[in-house]
């Protein structure tokens, strides 16, 4: 009984301040890997993509686009497979069917004809021999592509669609049901978005096109698991829970809390910017980020 007693006046007096003063410290987030590109200005990671077995990155390098899977880790690569022809081929995103194929959204040029330089008229004065440069206008970026690669990394097929008049940024494709949603926006108007579905076989539906408010700015992500609620933010002010903590202007950090969302539970900083990132069970939280340096994988267990 004396016991009891005393085990009830010793929590009496620890408040809930008390357990409140070992607050979450904030870590740093650390790279598993690089991710190597040409020095190409238009080079980007633009999607990520997280599987039980390996983590698996879509983008372009080089004038091309590429899917490039990596281990579990995102030490190792797996294989790597370019997509495109001769002509400018960019890749935006990818997303993997039932059956374990990656279908990755891109787009190619469309490259005009030269234009023949146009002959000197007879007796012409050309003393000093100067050719006539030809005429080429410069590519566009019209054409939407599907590329289907499979789970070893070959490339499949190939399925464009080619009906567009202005230049297009395919933004987005998913997968439900078995068949493809593709979202993009059309250069003609920064308000004007597109829409089409593509089935299994490759065969495009009805091109939509809408307006969408273009002045929308991102607030980050989040991505809900069994235990947890997991935020990509950029901030300036303290975060409730991590007390210690003192951030810098426009600090890059991502937070788990709990179920809730109302508890934190750990907290990451990072020196360059969260691109994005995508949860596995069996591999964890995977984080793309952008630096100076590129681009760069984090795996957080």
């Amino acid at each position: 009984m004396r016991r009891s007693v005393l085990l009830a006046l010793i929590f009496s007096l620890v408040s809930p301040s008390a357990f409140a003063a070992s607050a979450v410290k904030m870590a740093t987030l650390k790279a598993s890997s690089q991710i190597a590109l040409s020095q190409d200005p238009n080079d980007q990671v633009s999607s990520l993509l997280s599987t039980p077995t390996s983590i698996v990155i879509a983008g372009t390098s080089a004038g091309d686009g590429f899917i490039t899977a990596l281990d579990k880790s995102g030490a190792t690569t797996l294989w790597s497979t370019r997509l495109g022809d001769s002509a400018d081929d960019i890749a935006t995103s990818v997303a993997k069917d039932n059956a374990g194929n990656y279908w990755v959204l891109g787009a190619s040029a469309t490259v005009p004809e030269a234009t023949p330089a146009p002959a000197l008229p007879a007796g012409t004065l050309n003393p000093g021999n100067v050719v006539v440069e030809s005429s080429t206008a410069l590519a566009t970026i019209t054409k939407l592509n599907v590329w289907k690669v499979n789970s070893k990394g070959s490339l499949v097929n190939t399925y464009s669609f080619d009906q567009f008049k202005s230049a297009i940024l395919p933004q987005s494709i998913t997968y439900s049901s078995g068949k493809f949603l593709i979202t993009g926006a059309i250069a003609s108007s920064s308000n004007n978005h597109f829409s089409i579905l593509v089935d299994a076989n490759g065969t495009f539906g009805v091109l939509k096109t809408s307006q969408v408010n273009s002045q929308t700015k991102s607030v980050g992500k989040e991505i809900k698991t069994t235990l947890s609620l997991w935020k990509s933010i950029v901030t300036s002010t303290a975060i409730k829970g991590l007390l210690s903590w003192k951030p810098k202007p426009d600090s890059n950090v991502l937070l788990r809390y709990d179920v809730k969302g109302k508890t934190v539970l750990a907290g990451y900083i990072s020196s360059a910017p969260i691109r994005d990132f995508v949860y596995e069970k069996s591999i964890g939280i995977v984080v793309l980020t952008e630096g100076p340096s590129g681009y760069a994988i984090s795996v957080i267990k």
